[in-house]
């Protein structure tokens, strides 16, 4: 099998999983990521700024958890009717109610400049798509701040490393760091006007990338 065909099924696996398949998403990530998916999702929030969040693309809501529990005032997005039900029943679960909303992010339902912050873990190509990114420089306050996390990698394990690498391959990442991979999306960032910057997380097992984008000039609304 090509890697191109297997970059195909990935993401046809990657889309069923958000969608048909969404039930399954919290144990495959676990599986995935060797345990370390929720690591690497906390390794975004040191990084925000303000009380009130916007979550894009929040997927099952465990981040929601987590901003809540650092008592942010966090809002939830996604265009998956099947994440927004998981979540909803994660958060009563929880005994919690907030915000959530059915949209894409080239479309957001907010006026501008109402979050500090924006958060997304693990986005899929919307996050690189230009009218994506002015919706999101166009909602956030002055200064405020866009924080993702796009990869992560293993350490210590020469096994993790062949994983982490077959990973890597998957996203199109071959025969460079995961920073230089990250170079074009970062000057796309750039470009949209944000000043942008990549800052390698140490966890005990792996290392997160997080990427926090600013506005620049304190931002245009």
């Amino acid at each position: 099998m090509t890697l191109k065909l297997i970059q195909f099924v990935f993401r046809l696996l990657y889309r069923l999983l958000y969608y048909e398949l969404a039930w399954t998403y919290d144990l495959v990530s676990r599986l995935v990521s060797i345990g370390q998916w929720r690591a690497w999702q906390r390794a975004a929030l040191p990084y925000l700024r303000g009380r009130r969040v916007l979550e894009i693309a929040h997927g099952t809501g465990d981040s929601l958890l987590d901003l809540t529990a650092l008592g942010f005032e966090p809002m939830g997005l996604d265009l998956s009717p099947a994440m927004g039900r998981l979540t909803r029943r994660k958060l009563r679960r929880h005994g919690l109610a907030m915000p959530l909303v059915r949209a894409r992010v080239q479309s957001l339902p907010f006026a501008a400049a109402s979050f500090p912050s924006l958060l997304s873990t693990f986005p899929a190509e919307f996050i690189l798509d230009p009218a994506a990114l002015a919706e999101c420089r166009r909602v956030l306050q002055p200064g405020g701040v866009l924080v993702w996390v796009p990869t992560a990698q293993f350490k210590g394990s020469a096994l993790a490393d062949r994983w982490t690498e077959f990973l890597f391959r998957l996203r199109g990442i071959k025969g460079q760091t995961p920073a230089a991979w990250l170079a074009p999306f970062t000057e796309r960032f750039s470009a949209a006007g944000f000043v942008t910057r990549v800052e390698r997380v140490e966890l005990p097992r792996s290392i997160a990338l997080v990427v926090v984008c600013e506005q620049a000039g304190g931002g245009r609304q």
